[in-house]
């Protein structure tokens, strides 16, 4: 989470009068839900890393990514679970939602907002220094945008 929050802590969080009382706007709010996926026993390590020590586990990975779970850690199935009851709060907001999180979870949430099969979710290519928008019609269709923010990132280091 110390990354999020080093990102999140660039958005402004302004005061709205409204009839006669304060309003804060992006209130900052932490959900652990939001955490990356834990690699247990490999946390810290760089996919390279774990590719190079651990061969049979970056082929397991490999074959079947929303299934393999790190051992002593998590699986993109684990990342469902724990976001099923965020997601269905989120869903109840009335107001714009800006989150700030990590590929494998914005990689399950986009997915899942975007009515894709989550089969094909961490495959998903997230963008990095991008804010995506999704915004609804009042129908079934979800209408994207992607802003860039920056800075130049060659694409060999673009999310895997």
């Amino acid at each position: 989470m110390r990354r999020t929050n080093e990102t999140s802590q660039f958005i402004e969080h302004p005061e709205v009068d409204a009839d006669g009382d304060n309003w804060l706007q992006m209130s900052h709010r932490v959900y652990r839900n939001l955490d990356e996926i834990f690699a247990g026993e490999y946390e810290g390590l760089t996919y390279e890393e774990v590719a190079s020590r651990h061969q049979d586990e970056a082929f397991l990975r490999k074959v079947d990514k929303i299934g393999y779970r790190y051992p002593r850690g998590e699986s993109y199935y684990d990342i469902i679970s724990r976001l099923d009851p965020l997601v269905h709060e989120l869903e109840s907001y009335h107001e714009p939602i800006l989150i700030v999180s990590h590929q494998a979870v914005l990689r399950m949430m986009y997915a899942y907002f975007k009515g894709s099969d989550r089969m094909d979710a961490p495959r998903i290519s997230i963008p990095l220094h991008t804010v995506i928008k999704l915004t609804y019609n009042g129908w079934a269709q979800c209408c994207e945008e992607q802003v860039y923010l920056g800075p130049d990132v060659p694409k060999n280091e673009q999310s895997t």
